[in-house]
């Protein structure tokens, strides 16, 4: 509260100023024009928002407000405002910041959509593979540049533990301590390689819990036994048709799988189901593939936001991939994991038909 306070402090001596009515106490504290609108703060609980109208919200370090508070709390009370807007403004968090990354990435798999979206991002960050220690790498998280403030990060860089820099002033986001993929495994398995020719590439199709999002993801196997994996994300089963087709045109020789809710939608052939039996030993592999260094990428963001939100979690048939809260944000993860370890088995011999000419 102190902290809201000290935001609003300029705010409310202003419209003093301009004649508009100024409560400074602890409730209620707040700016109320001759209209009758008004600004208010309110902790950033489960109560925030119950019982009001509410046209714009601005959540200040909206790493560490849970998603709930917003979706239960706030949200339906704009659902009757004429252009509702909520403004979440943060450094980076990490893997448990819900709210943030839910949204976060929903704005990323569509900085180019078809038609006009809903969310604007505006952010200034690093790379994710981009090293912490190289000035370089701070300037991209900045708006602005200077060199007193490469003297004043650099003093930070020299005090902060890495996770909390690479936050705070990369603007990078991290997994939380105790996260299943490592900082390290990403960063050892980013690569350049490219999806080899001459193999079958294995393909899934993995739709977020609510629907509202798909991935489409390739893996194949190196000579070395390693496995390249490249993912895409889509908003309608249309799009996913059109990716199908796209792999399809440049590489003809595909196992396609795909997870049941596809069956009677998807209109390009596949050639099997993958449910959560596979889910489980998916899982499993996937993580040896880590561990092993065994799996390559090219750390696309997309990516790396879907596996940051992910989390391992007990099912009924044993552990597997899943996302936090049970909402979207990690279908690419999940599609990623299901190619790969079918990409991982032996290979099937191809059907073929012999024939032999009497002489």
């Amino acid at each position: 509260r102190d902290t809201a306070l000290e935001v609003f402090r300029p705010a409310g001596i202003w419209a003093e100023a301009a004649g508009a009515k100024v409560k400074w106490g602890n409730t209620a504290t707040g700016i109320t024009l001759p209209s009758g609108d008004r600004w208010l703060i309110h902790a950033a609980n489960e109560s925030a928002g119950v019982g009001y109208s509410i046209s714009m919200v601005f959540c200040d370090e909206s790493w560490r407000i849970p998603s709930h508070v917003v979706t239960d709390a706030i949200a339906p009370t704009m659902a009757e405002r004429e252009q509702p807007q909520i403004y979440l403004v943060s450094t980076a968090g990490d893997s448990t910041s819900d709210l943030m990354i839910t949204n976060r990435t929903m704005a990323i798999d569509n900085l180019a959509p078809k038609t006009a979206g809903g969310i604007l991002l505006l952010e200034w960050s690093s790379p994710p593979e981009a090293e912490p220690d190289l000035p370089s790498t701070w300037a991209w998280a900045s708006p602005e540049w200077s060199e007193k403030r490469e003297a004043f990060v650099r003093g930070q860089f020299e005090k902060i533990e890495e996770s909390s820099f690479r936050r705070q002033w990369c603007n990078q986001w991290v997994n939380r301590s105790g996260h299943w993929l490592k900082d390290s495994w990403w960063a050892d398995t980013t690569s350049d390689a490219q999806l080899p020719e001459d193999v079958v590439w294995t393909v899934c199709a993995e739709s977020s819990f609510d629907g509202l999002g798909h991935a489409v993801a390739i893996a194949a196997v190196l000579e070395d036994g390693r496995i390249v994996v490249r993912a895409s994300t889509h908003r309608t089963i249309r799009e996913v048709d059109q990716r199908l087709a796209d792999i399809r045109a440049i590489h003809p020789r595909l196992n396609v799988i795909v997870t049941p809710g596809y069956v009677d939608r998807i209109r390009e052939h596949h050639d099997s189901l993958v449910g959560q039996r596979e889910a489980v030993a998916g899982t499993q592999t996937l993580l040896d593939l880590f561990d092993r260094r065994a799996i390559l990428h090219d750390g696309d963001t997309m990516l790396h936001e879907h596996f940051t939100n992910s989390s391992i979690a007990k099912r009924q048939a044993g552990w597997v991939l899943s996302s936090a809260m049970g909402a979207g944000g990690a279908y690419a993860a999940r599609a990623v994991m299901f190619a790969a370890a079918e990409a991982s088995k032996t290979p099937k011999p191809l059907a073929v038909i012999h024939s032999r000419r009497r002489a």
